[in-house]
């Protein structure tokens, strides 16, 4: 008897688990169907120009003069995007509703505008637009400081409490996108002082549903339930990929507005059709972020050219099922002319989409070059790479090897942590990177390649 009943818990064990392991797959294909969406940006950095606010600004200088998140609502959906993704509260700390665990907030506001929910405000307008809802909140927060070195019980149940009321206070949300833990940039908390389980469990409590979607700067699912691949940091989809993913690029120069923006030629239509098309066809959303100006309003050029694209937006057909996940560049050989001695510098580096990893060439490499060998014949037109902070490659080329010849793709002048170019589309089966002018020593984080 003992034994029938042991076989029948550890049967309910299996068919509980089951039953969560499908549903967390449907939500993830149900967020991957929505295919595009409007990231929004605009917080304390708006009024001062500043894509990372002082965290001590009077908050009185936040005047969201002329606030019209319907504007915003209407213009996502004539772009054909089907959700979008606010910054409730940036890495300065300041947040966009009436927060009870602290006084740097939208209350602390002038007179005119301490009542306004700018957080109800926007998921009340994108719901009346039949789109869905996701949030942007920043775990590192420079104000109340909670960092990198400081984590302690106090300010993790600070960061509780506020996802509390973010998940408490608005009705459903469909994700949020987190930011500043375990990031490459800034001096956010790493997993091991806050683990992931920590916040991802108490958001489930409050909202299974809802999709934590952490920016943890490297395609892997034990981080996030789906991947953010950092657009404006070298990462780019991989032409193999099969992780649940999001990439966010952004439509006027920065994440913030700032004064001038106004009158710029932004993103180009085509453009964003092809790397929409792109996105949604390799298991990824296209969060394109616009962010308002400092009077709360989307500039008519931002208007102007979103309605633009929603002429031209043909989204893909929605995801029957999703394929096993594997890791992306799996059938890709890299050879490099030398690696940097250290046993933790390995020229792999530069196709795991992680941005902690990097190749590097040996400090005597005169004429540094790396080549990859995808196996068969693969067509590209387009790279992404992250170079690294330092600028170590003055110049370089992109090739592939055509009928036993290599010839020139792309040329390339001071490298950066957001090289991207376009080239005449091309088949081949090896492609290489040859580094002709150098300061120090070489360093390439992630090279991609695609076809757009």
């Amino acid at each position: 008897m003992k034994k029938i009943n042991t076989i029948l818990f550890n049967f309910l064990i299996l068919t509980i688990h089951s039953f969560y392991a499908q549903e967390n797959t449907d939500n993830v294909r149900n967020f991957l169907n929505l295919k595009f969406g409007m990231f929004i940006h605009y917080n304390m950095g708006t009024y001062h120009a500043e894509q990372w606010a002082y965290p001590f600004h009077d908050p009185k200088d936040f005047q969201p003069s002329e606030l019209d998140c319907s504007q915003w609502a209407k213009t996502a959906k004539a772009a054909g995007m089907k959700y979008g993704v606010f910054t409730t509260k940036h890495h300065d700390g300041f947040s966009l509703w009436d927060t009870k665990v602290s006084n740097y907030d939208i209350a602390s506001a002038k007179e005119e505008y301490k009542n306004i929910d700018i957080v109800k405000e926007y998921v009340n307008a994108f719901r009346k637009e039949g789109l869905a809802v996701g949030l942007y909140f920043s775990v590192w927060d420079r104000h109340h400081g909670v960092e990198h070195g400081n984590i302690n019980k106090e300010n993790i149940e600070f960061t509780k409490a506020q996802l509390t009321e973010l998940l408490t206070n608005y009705g459903k949300i469909n994700c949020i996108v987190i930011d500043g833990w375990g990031s490459r940039w800034g001096k956010g908390p790493d997993f091991k002082e806050l683990p992931y389980a920590v916040l991802a469990d108490h958001i489930h409590s409050i909202q299974p549903n809802c999709l934590v979607i952490n920016h943890s700067c490297r395609a892997d699912l034990a981080y996030t339930q789906v991947v953010h691949y950092e657009a404006t940091h070298g990462q780019h989809i991989p032409y193999d990929n099969t992780f649940p993913s999001q990439q966010g690029p952004v439509l006027q120069p920065t994440w913030f507005w700032e004064k001038g923006y106004e009158k710029l030629d932004l993103k180009p239509v085509d453009e964003i059709i092809d790397e929409l098309q792109y996105t949604n066809q390799h298991y990824s959303n296209y969060l394109l972020n616009a962010a308002p100006n400092n009077k709360g309003l989307m500039d008519d050029n931002v208007v102007k050219r979103l309605q633009e694209v929603g002429k031209k937006v043909m989204l893909s057909k929605p995801y029957k099922r999703l394929p096993k996940v594997e890791n992306p560049h799996k059938n890709v050989a890299v050879k490099t002319s030398s690696n940097l001695i250290p046993s933790e510098i390995k020229n792999r580096n530069l196709l795991d989409l992680n941005l902690f990893t990097a190749w590097q060439a040996h400090k005597d490499d005169a004429s540094p070059w790396i080549e990859l060998d995808f196996g068969k014949q693969e067509s590209f037109n387009y790279f992404s790479m992250h170079a690294g902070y330092k600028k170590t490659i003055q110049k370089y080329v992109i090739e592939a090897l055509v009928k036993n010849k290599w010839i020139t793709l792309y040329e390339g002048g001071i490298g950066t942590f957001h090289e991207k170019g376009a080239f005449k589309e091309v088949s081949a089966r090896k492609y290489r990177l040859r580094v002709l002018e150098k300061k120090g020593i070489p360093e390439i984080v992630e090279l991609t390649f695609a076809k757009h």
